[in-house]
């Protein structure tokens, strides 16, 4: 017979995780050593180091279930954290616009300046000037307009069943992926996000979309195909989610038994 190297419990044959503590079984585990003085026959037997890496850390508690959800819970959804980006994110999206607009007019520029060489009147000149520094103002303008709305749509999730991200400008759309189908969590920091403070968490199911939008396109126009972006977090936050993600995605494997 088998017994749990954990608590020493004894599992069925064949069993891949123990019944009473839900430890990973590892193979060729024999009956439990002597129990050490002062230590009854009931009480819990003292894990192995090798156990103690295997079984996930303790989560931390869930959070009263959020009012204003942009979906429906499902049922016996516990959720963890509500991630309301850092208030940076709102910077990074303008600048990413004003960048856009300074490359449109360094694109223009050689163009104006040959039509200056050609000898044109002073007159069509100051129409010249005057087109592009409109072009760049309607830029501008059109870049706080867009970080502002968009801002206050970028909203996160974590449950004990799926990552959920929203993200929009007028309307919005709903990202959500079971935690048994993810297969990477990843912290991503471009150059502009360390300049902010700034770092993103990309998460990844199985056979999801390779990563895309980065730098400034990230922001603009959102997400990868089939992932969660959660974009605007600190670093330390951006960690502890990646963690946290982690620890419950090992755990939702272990009670549906599925990867996918």
């Amino acid at each position: 017979m088998a017994f749990c190297n954990r608590c020493g419990s004894p599992v069925p044959s064949g069993a891949n995780f123990c019944q009473v503590c839900g430890a990973p079984l590892v193979a060729g585990s024999g009956p439990p050593a002597a129990l050490p003085s002062g230590t009854s026959a009931g009480a819990p037997y003292p894990p192995s180091p090798a156990a103690q890496l295997q079984f996930p850390p303790s989560l931390p508690p869930g959070i009263v279930t959020p009012t204003d959800l942009p979906f429906h819970p499902q049922d016996g959804e516990v959720f963890y954290r509500v991630i309301i980006p850092n208030r940076r994110l709102l910077w990074r999206l303008m600048v990413a616009g004003i960048l856009s607009g300074l490359v449109f007019l360094i694109i223009l520029i050689p163009l104006a300046a040959s039509v200056i060489s050609t000898g044109v009147a002073l007159s069509f000149l100051d129409l010249i000037v005057a087109f592009l520094l409109s072009v760049f103002a309607l830029i501008v303008i059109g870049s706080v307009v867009y970080a502002v709305l968009a801002f206050g749509k970028y909203r996160y999730w974590v449950t004990n069943h799926r990552t959920v991200g929203r993200r929009g400008v007028i309307g919005f759309s709903i990202d959500s992926i079971p935690l048994e189908t993810i297969s990477d969590v990843v912290v991503q920091r471009s150059v502009a996000d360390r300049i902010f403070g700034l770092a993103s968490v990309w998460v990844q199911p199985f056979g999801g979309a390779s990563f895309g939008g980065y730098g400034a396109a990230q922001y603009r126009f959102g997400a990868m195909g089939g992932t969660n972006s959660f974009l605007g977090m600190t670093p330390p936050e951006a960690s502890e989610v990646q963690k946290l993600i982690f620890q419950l995605r090992d755990i939702r494997r272990r009670e549906t038994g599925r990867l996918i």
